[in-house]
């Protein structure tokens, strides 16, 4: 069995190869951005690296003996169309018990004033609206952080997913992320606090019997891989 930090280290070198544009943090050592770079796109080709990063992920983890790599077609990324759709993707499903399928979805948002568009990777597991990460968060001037900054989230988040435990719980307008190096929750919804949820998230993940307020959806993931 390939271990977590082998993976990586494949995807890092096979990704590398490729000879893909890469900048450095343009705000590294200031404050904060200037007015004139909000708003602004420059360069929006050279975010097709988080399709690319993720593409490769995708190569790699189909080629640990029982990944199944399932090609998908485009499709809303929310049952009602609110979320807006993805363009093409994979889901990627792990032999093991307990483990939650990935998906690795791409979409090409058009930009508003310009004839070119902007790469944006939905990481989500289990089902497209269950949104773990979206990178670039924002593709505009001003919160630019370097090429580097990007590829490591796509690698943190793929790598807390498929390395487990990894636990999401899902309310009306709300969720929380949680893995054994920490957690976030977030939204407008009526749900726990952050320490609530993330008791629940714990002990979960330790196979508790945990009795979840109404209407809350949990899905618990176990490791793909060895660590």
């Amino acid at each position: 069995m390939v271990r977590s930090g082998e993976l990586r280290a494949r995807v890092a070198a096979r990704y590398r190869d490729l000879g893909l544009p890469s900048w450095p943090d343009p705000h590294a050592g200031m404050t904060s951005p200037r007015e004139e770079e909000y708003e602004r796109v420059t360069e929006p080709g050279r975010y097709g690296i988080v399709h690319a990063r993720a593409r490769v992920w995708a190569e790699c983890l189909g080629e640990v003996a029982g990944i199944e790599v399932e090609p998908l077609a485009p499709a809303p990324l929310d049952g009602e169309g609110r979320l807006g759709g993805f363009d093409r993707g994979v889901r990627l499903i792990s032999p093991r018990p307990g483990t939650l399928p990935l998906l690795l979805l791409e979409r090409d948002a058009p930009l508003s004033g310009l004839d070119a568009s902007l790469a944006v990777l939905h990481i989500s597991v289990v089902r497209p609206e269950i949104a773990v990460a979206v990178l670039p968060d924002c593709g505009c001037d001003a919160c630019d952080r370097g090429s580097d900054d990007l590829l490591q989230a796509i690698d943190q988040t793929v790598g807390t997913v498929v390395g487990g435990p990894f636990v999401v719980l899902r309310g009306s307008g709300w969720q929380a992320l949680w893995h054994p190096d920490g957690g976030s929750s977030d939204g407008t919804g009526r749900g726990p606090g952050h320490d609530r949820a993330m008791e629940l998230c714990r002990r979960l993940a330790a196979g508790e019997d945990v009795r979840l307020p109404g209407g809350v959806e949990a899905f618990v993931g176990r490791p793909w891989l060895v660590s």
